[in-house]
């Protein structure tokens, strides 16, 4: 099990709840204004300012499963010490403290780091550290190019 002194983010994604350890996450936000960046794969929805810093906006479901991201969503940005990522999400739904995850299992999606069962349903505890090689990987071959 997860320590108990952890506190989880969880949000929504096309029905589907998902978590992030809430340290990894900087602010929660409305979508800012977003500006279109050129060559990025149309999960990359642009890049916004975050307190003076430029931080790029992967449109999440897109990422995940090819669906368009809700336009009413909200914005979770990543700590700036992990990189300059912010996530845009259908909708957050609390802070919880890992005490209530009842049993942990492994996953077999790519970007899962494992499948928590909760009080009422199940929530896939996403991998920053999967997510962000990916990204680099993609932008990689883009600057090759």
């Amino acid at each position: 099990m997860m320590d108990g002194s952890n506190r989880l983010i969880l949000f929504t994604l096309h029905g589907c709840r998902y978590a992030l350890r809430l340290r990894d996450v900087a602010e929660v936000m409305e979508p800012p204004r977003i500006y279109p960046m050129p060559r990025v794969p149309r999960y990359i929805a642009g890049i916004m300012n975050f307190h003076g810093k430029m931080v790029s906006v992967l449109d999440l479901a897109d990422f995940l499963t090819g669906n368009d991201r809700h336009p009413q969503g909200q914005v979770l940005v990543l700590d700036t010490r992990i990189a300059n990522l912010a996530l845009w999400v259908d909708s957050v739904e609390n802070i919880s403290s890992a005490e209530i995850i009842r049993e942990e299992s492994e996953c077999s999606e790519r970007f899962v780091e494992k499948v928590l069962m909760m009080a009422d349903e199940e929530v896939k505890m996403l991998s920053v550290e999967k997510l962000l090689d990916k990204i680099e990987e993609i932008l990689s071959e883009i600057s090759s190019r």
